[in-house]
């Protein structure tokens, strides 16, 4: 099982490259899930990529990063335990992002693969489509990453939770993280943006989630994913089974909440 104290993460996406530990404590963050690597570099979409409404927040970053050949050279240094994020727009991307990472692998205590990025036209959430060829996928790669914790990140779209916690355990991976954002729209001044949504509106999605994955999977390590916003909505996700409990969105609003859900999944956790 993945050891992080306090279990908790920050997560793909919001935290960056850990631009965000300047301004945390580090000693309530448990690890940080860095910015999805690609096999190319992307400058992602174009402006406007975020919004925000009453109880969400809509995203098309794209998934700018600087591919993975430039990131195995430059490997961060932060002062809290790394997770990689992977991704890739084909099968075969995806694969040869695992084997150029393996050179870099001993620098991270796990690695998470992006299965469902909905700002994507190709990887991402499609990739879990065909239910055969990603579980082909995911033996492939456990086959080049042998000895890493191997962490799978699903939304709700394109398949259920619990199909793809069941292929998760069968192809002997250790994790999950549920959920991803889900495809949403938002006008802006009249102008459409469609992108991925996060924030509170995700949060009883993602407690659903969670609850029926833990409840057929025990041993799978789950973080959970979707408007964790206070030291309550930790609670409820740690009530559902979370092992682990990720802050996204909520760094944008406040990255003192941090701290708080910190100290107390210390108190309660150890």
């Amino acid at each position: 099982m993945l050891e992080l104290k306090p279990p908790l993460v920050l997560l793909s996406g919001p935290a960056g490259f850990g631009e965000y530990l300047k301004l945390i404590d580090h000693r309530y963050v448990g690890g940080i899930i860095l910015k999805t690597v690609t096999l190319n570099p992307k400058e992602g979409n174009s402006t406007p990529r975020m919004a925000d409404g009453d109880f969400y927040v809509i995203n098309r970053i794209g998934l700018e990063n600087p591919g993975i050949h430039e990131f195995v050279e430059n490997v961060p240094e932060l002062p809290v335990p790394m997770i990689a994020s992977l991704g890739g727009d084909s099968f075969e991307e995806y694969l040869e992002v695992a084997r150029t990472f393996k050179k870099v692998s001993d620098k991270f205590c796990a690695v998470e693969f992006n299965f469902s990025c909905p700002n994507v036209k190709e990887g991402g959430l499609s990739i879990i489509k065909d239910r055969k060829r990603w579980k082909t996928l995911i033996v492939e790669i456990r086959k080049i990453l042998p000895d890493s914790f191997l962490i799978a990140k699903i939304g709700i779209e394109g398949i259920f939770v619990e199909e793809a916690a069941e292929i998760v355990v069968d192809t002997g991976w250790n994790g999950i993280t549920l959920v991803n954002t889900v495809r949403g729209l938002h006008f802006e001044k009249g102008s459409m943006i469609l992108g991925g949504l996060s924030g509170p509106l995700l949060k009883p999605i993602a407690l659903r989630a969670v609850y029926e994955v833990k409840r057929r999977f025990p041993k799978l390590l789950v973080i959970a994913s979707g408007g964790v916003y206070s030291m309550k909505d930790a609670k409820e996700f740690l009530n559902v089974g979370a092992d682990v409990i990720g802050v996204g969105s909520a760094l944008f609003k406040d990255p003192g909440i941090v701290e708080e859900i910190g100290k107390y999944l210390m108190e309660v956790k150890g």
